[in-house]
């Protein structure tokens, strides 16, 4: 694919750098007119000149006469001009969030900014104006460059990822989880041989006298959707009381593969068994008397792959019982060899006929091919050149499936890129509009048969500015959107294990998304592995890799960096001076790492938007709280934090606190951390930092809110200043006060009535109130301006001087409510149920006990 010699798109980073150069400049008074606005302005002006070359540049990839090296050349050398003018832009940021800490006033700090500026020793100003310098030196190349290609420049800037032309059709949801087109003979065949009982095995016979089945073909042929809908086949289901189902991943290690059965299984295994023996053992006892299905799906060959190899980790299911069996799915028949396949079955491509329903099912859903005669002509023509492929029928599908333009039809079905499968699938990706290339792109840093998080992987989006602001909405949902139509273009593929969602890419696509990002992102998974192109700028690697990075990788060039979890070893410290170097990363992931302390070194990144950690630390530097871009900061629930550094009020633009919800109230001041998001716990106190003053201006919250310790609050107003009712994300809250501490009843019912909910709270817990009234917010009514009418579960428990109760039956979508211990609970009577002719129109659960006397 030559065509990704210059790596992913510039024009959306150029038009993210005009963005940030734009809201920088236009705050003059920051800069008290000096020099920076001006420079800024030149910044914006070069660029947006430089985005309309580029644009005419990337959109002639492939279709370039001579000089096509030369351009390619160029967008390098553009792109990391683009990326130099935004660092510097974000030191701009940067200084304009850092405290001045008491130390220098207002007006001083201004008249040194302007004194800098004036001498010419300005460090960032200099480097703004350097980088200018050097746009317009490209600006100035590109002339001849496009003139010898044959090419002009567009001023729209834009790439198409045409924008599809949207008719609003009657389009359905995705194709659903088990159904599929085709293979009704080897899913026959296969059903037959699964459900055979077969002879009783001997137990000390080795583990590959269990029948095993490889179902084989090319990449894209539907092997795995062919081993799923295998698996929901009702006499398949019968036939086995346990069904594990292992991804193997993209290198074998004998102790990981019996860990990933056993989880499969249920069996919780600690992160650090490395015993193999211990393991077996284990297993052994898992399928003993078990009549058990093993699916390895996506096997591969790899160069420490052997027969011996699988013998060793699969001899503990000769204990299973009789009937017992393992099914593989692998491109290659090396595999079924090495495993004794006794049963092989080999994937063609589908039939016409069965292409074409696929392919109709995805373009067009619900809607009837029938009412678009042209569309359903050129589909005719066009499906045949998928070559009996499902992935490239699927993938296709996803793309033509939000337009109904006959002119972008007939453009997609002429495409010559339908000679194989990868440059179909190329040709999908070239499809995508532009925002959404380098968030697939980014994924190759990822192994095959990684499990993404949708909601991680948008984090990570945010940091590298890979998502759009869209009418004001948060980035979040903006970043869900982008990854939604990833899933409905067949990028990703949804699979649910146990009540858990992940993602998966397909190998194909994970091939595609290497080859397109090959010049930005690299993955080392070995210490051995060889010297990685100079430009690459996302990086992951394994932990005993790290040590060996020095000289193989520009580490200053780094945008991303993620050090994967490995099986075998784990990072007991991260160097130094590798953190030191890696002054422009955006993503820093120490999840493989398995350190106590993090260095004092990492508030020296100052570019620093997404920072995950280990579950081994322990301690975080005050030097954290000197990130002041940073927007996530995950820590491990498993991780045990002594303290939090005392300033993280500091970090304004934190956005994502991931961790232990209890543990957010050890963090004081987290009420300026405005626009945080997620669940927290809050321990109100009578000192600074932890009054429900410090939750008003908290609005970005969402889920859980647990507040603790109300009987230190003293009045309605007091409690009213928490804004709960403004707070429309939070679905779940929590209202506790003390049990040991005496309380005057009447405070206590004014404190509940000032912490009102947003109407649309979806659950209620109320726990140790020394009230004996319940608050009015919850005596409710069928009047449209009615308040809590989502509210789904209420917990009233250890109310101890609550002496009736309001009308609950009138909760439009109350289905669970729990009474317990309300001690001076006098009667349940009519005004309990509410004077409505049906009350509790939804219960489900109901519970009361531990009351008094209730009549």
């Amino acid at each position: 694919m030559a065509e990704t010699v210059a790596g992913w798109l510039v024009c959306p980073v150029i038009r993210i750098v005009v963005d940030k150069a734009k809201s920088c400049a236009a705050d003059r008074m920051r800069w008290l007119n000096g020099g920076v606005p001006d420079a800024l302005k030149q910044l914006d002006g070069a660029l947006t000149e430089l985005r309309a070359v580029a644009g005419a540049v990337e959109r002639s990839r492939g279709a370039r006469g001579n000089g096509g090296r030369d351009l390619d050349r160029w967008l390098l050398q553009l792109k990391d001009a683009v990326h130099e003018a935004d660092e510097v832009v974000d030191e701009f940021e940067y200084r304009s969030l850092r405290p001045d800490g008491g130390k220098v006033d207002r007006a001083r700090s201004s008249l040194l900014k302007l004194g800098k500026q004036l001498s010419g020793t300005d460090e960032p100003l200099n480097r703004l104006k350097a980088v200018v310098e050097k746009l317009v030196g490209i600006k100035a190349s590109s002339g001849k460059l496009m003139q010898v290609a044959g090419l002009e420049a567009s001023w729209s800037g834009e790439l198409s990822g045409r924008h599809p032309t949207w008719e609003d059709p009657d389009t359905g949801s995705l194709l659903e989880d088990g159904e599929v087109f085709g293979r009704d003979a080897e899913r026959k065949d296969m059903v037959s041989w699964l459900v055979a009982t077969g002879p009783p095995h001997c137990p000390d016979r080795r583990a590959a006298a269990i029948p095993v089945a490889a179902i084989m073909g090319l990449g894209g042929m539907g092997k795995t959707t062919l081993a799923r809908v295998l698996l929901q086949d009702d006499l398949v289901k019968a036939a086995f009381n346990l069904v594990l189902w292992v991804c193997p991943g993209a290198t074998y290690h004998k102790v990981e593969l019996v860990k990933q059965i056993l989880q499969s299984a249920g069996v919780q295994v600690p992160d650090n068994m490395k015993n193999f023996d211990v393991l077996q053992k284990q297993l052994g006892k898992t399928v003993s008397s078990k009549r058990f299905l093993l699916v390895l799906d996506n096997v591969w060959n790899r160069g420490n792959m052997d027969e011996y190899m699988w013998s060793e980790v699969l001899a503990p299911l000769k204990f299973g019982h009789p009937g017992s069996k393992i099914m593989v799915t692998t491109r290659k028949k090396i595999v079924a060899n090495s495993l004794n396949a006794s049963k092989q079955v080999m994937l063609s491509g589908l039939a016409f006929a069965d292409v074409w329903s696929l392919f109709t099912r995805i373009a067009f859903g619900n809607d009837s091919v029938e009412k678009h005669p042209a569309l359903h002509a050129i589909g005719e023509q066009l499906v045949p050149k998928l070559k009996g492929l499902p992935l490239a029928a699927k993938v296709v599908g996803g793309m033509l499936k939000s337009t109904r333009s006959i002119r972008e039809w007939k453009r997609i079905s002429e495409m010559e890129s339908y000679d194989n499968v990868s440059l179909t699938l190329e040709l999908c990706y070239r499809n995508l509009q532009e925002h959404l290339q380098p968030c697939f792109a980014i994924c190759s840093i990822f192994p095959k048969n990684w499990r993404f998080k949708r909601d991680k992987l948008v984090k990570i989006w945010m940091a590298l500015d890979f998502i759009q602001p869209a009418d004001g909405r948060k980035l979040e949902d903006v970043g869900k959107e982008y990854f939604d139509q990833l899933v409905d273009g067949s990028f990703f593929h949804e699979r649910k294990e146990g009540h858990q969602n992940y993602y998966y890419i397909h190998d194909l696509m994970h091939d595609l998304a290497e080859s397109v990002s090959r010049i930005d992102c690299a993955r080392v998974e070995n210490a051995e592995e060889k010297q990685m192109p100079s430009t690459v700028r996302h990086l992951s690697v394994t932990a005993d890799a790290v040590a060996h990075l020095k000289g193989r990788c520009h580490l200053d060039r780094l945008r991303t960096f993620i050090i994967l979890k490995q099986s075998s070893s784990s990072l007991a410290q991260m160097p130094d001076d590798i953190l030191k170097e890696l002054k422009g990363v955006r993503v820093l992931g120490l999840d493989g790492c398995g350190m106590v302390d993090l260095s004092d070194k990492i508030g020296q990144l100052i570019h620093l938007r997404y920072l995950a950690l280990c579950k081994t630390i322990t301690r975080l530097p005050q030097s954290l709280t000197k990130l002041f871009l940073l927007q996530t900061l995950s820590i491990p629930k498993r991780c045990r934090l002594e303290e939090f550094p005392k300033d993280m009020r500091n970090l304004k633009y934190l956005r994502h606190l991931d961790m232990d919800r209890a543990s957010t109230s050890k963090v004081v001041g987290i009420g300026e951390l405005i626009h945080l998001q997620g669940s927290i716990e809050f321990h109100v106190k009578r000192e600074k930092g932890h009054t429900l003053e410090d939750l008003y201006d908290m609005n970005d919250l969402c889920r859980k809110l647990h507040i603790k310790n109300l009987d230190v609050v003293a009045s309605k107003q007091e409690a009213c200043k928490a804004g709960l009712r403004n707070k429309h994300g939070i679905k779940v809250l929590e209202l506790e006060w003390n049990s040991t501490v005496k309380s005057d009843p009447s405070v206590d019912a004014d404190v509940l009535e000032g912490l009102e909910p947003h109407p649309h709270v979806e659950e209620v817990r109320i726990r140790r109130y020394h009230g004996n009234t319940p608050p009015r917010w919850l005596n409710m009514s069928f009047r449209k301006d009615s308040k809590l009418c989502l509210l789904k579960s209420l917990y009233l428990t250890n109310c101890r001087k609550w002496e009736f109760l309001p009308p609950l039956g009138q909760l439009p979508c109350l289905k669970v409510l729990h009474l317990k211990e309300l001690c001076a609970l006098k009667q349940i009577g009519s005004e309990f149920y509410g004077v409505k002719l049906i009350a509790f129109p939804c219960l489900t659960d109901l519970e009361c006990f531990s009351q008094s006397s209730v009549s």
